[in-house]
């Protein structure tokens, strides 16, 4: 798409705005982009100022630290659901039942394949939907968001990138844990 970036008295001009991530956020080269458009269409009867060229470039840094401090809070967020799922292996636990098909399919697609299951060919997925574990879990879905009590036999990561805790063959989500003894 291209806009016009008229200035008085300035020369007519366009650029092609910068195609970002679907995320309706600028990044880093789209920030530089528009700056350059600025500086190539900017009215040559009144130039823009060092103060305001300056101005610019801080805000440009000050983004790319606010996106590195996001990235790390993200990663300490991860680490610390991670610690506190663990912590509660062995305890018995009382919170609301996952859907925990895709868990239990790269559980056995890890054991019998040692892969996840969104990586395997199609005739060992085919093998892996046919293990009862698989089956089992796909009639048990009927019960998710019902409560469940049990001991946490293992911990493992959801395809959403949140800690899972298994309970026998049921999974619980670890934001829905209402006790642990």
């Amino acid at each position: 798409m291209a806009i016009s970036t008229n200035g008085i008295g300035a020369g007519q001009g366009s650029f092609i705005a910068p195609a970002t991530s679907g995320k309706n956020e600028l990044g880093s080269l789209d920030f530089m982009q528009l700056i350059i458009a600025q500086l190539r269409n900017q009215n040559p009867l009144e130039p823009q100022k060092d103060t305001d060229f300056m101005a610019q470039m801080a805000q440009f840094e000050a983004l790319n630290q606010m996106k590195t401090v996001a990235a790390g809070l993200k990663v300490l967020q991860g680490v610390n659901e991670l610690t506190t799922a663990s912590s509660m292996l062995g305890k018995t636990v009382t919170g609301a039942q996952g859907d925990a098909i895709a868990i239990t399919r790269d559980l056995v697609s890890r054991e019998q394949f040692s892969g996840p299951f969104n990586r395997l060919p199609a005739s060992q997925q085919i093998q892996v939907n046919n293990d009862q574990r698989v089956k089992d879990a796909v009639v048990d879905a009927a019960n998710t968001g019902k409560e469940v009590t049990g001991r946490v036999d293992r911990v493992v990561i959801g395809p959403d990138g949140i800690p899972m805790l298994l309970v026998g063959t049921k999974v619980v989500d670890l934001f829905t844990v209402a006790e642990v003894r």
